[in-house]
């Protein structure tokens, strides 16, 4: 019995030094990924909106020109999706603040941001001013997607960026402060219902 006893104690003894410990999750490492996606997506969606920039002006017929732009602004609309399954875990309760110079990556992660949106924000304008009345038409249900996907990846980074430098003084707070703010102004430039870009092609 004594020895069931310890057999048992031993097994159980060793279950616990054989079982690894649920990994902490950080906030630097969800915050890692997320800058990793970003960087990849900014350079993308760039390349993208240099390849509608280049159709606009270009003597085709709508007829040729549409299909291009359409695959652009669809292949510009999923990269910038691709970012929210990245961004969403960091507004996540569960997800320890960052500390001490953990927080220098935060103004990294919404400059990131604030170029795609800046880069949607005036390659759009462009296109609604550049190209003819029927092309715009024909191509308006892609580029209002690309207008609306990118909210949904400046919510969670800004409710984020603001929870981190909560309570935090010094220059790095104030830089994403800043940042915070220029990224609502150019989302709201984008969504606005009334004098927004997006009101421009409804």
């Amino acid at each position: 019995m004594q020895f069931t006893n310890f057999a048992l104690a031993a097994f159980a003894a060793g279950s616990a030094f054989a079982a690894p410990a649920a990994k902490e999750v950080r906030a630097l490492d969800i915050l890692n990924v997320a800058l990793g996606t970003v960087s990849t997506v900014q350079t993308n969606v760039q390349n993208e909106l240099a390849n509608v920039e280049a159709l606009i002006g270009v003597n085709v017929s709508t007829s040729a020109l549409v299909p291009q732009l359409e695959s652009s602004l669809l292949n510009i609309a999923g990269e910038v999706q691709k970012i929210v399954g990245d961004v969403t875990p960091l507004v996540q309760n569960t997800v320890p603040k960052l500390v001490g110079d953990e927080l220098q990556n935060v103004p990294t992660l919404l400059n990131g941001v604030l170029s795609i949106a800046n880069g949607v924000q005036s390659t759009a304008q462009k296109l609604v001013n550049g190209v003819g009345s029927d092309a715009l038409k024909a191509v308006k249900p892609e580029l209002q997607l690309v207008l609306s996907t990118v909210e949904p990846i400046a919510k969670p980074v800004v409710n984020f960026a603001l929870s981190a430098v909560s309570g935090v003084v010094g220059d790095v707070a104030n830089e994403v402060n800043g940042l915070v703010g220029n990224l609502n102004s150019v989302v709201g430039g984008l969504l606005a219902p009334v004098d927004g870009l997006l009101s421009g092609i409804l």
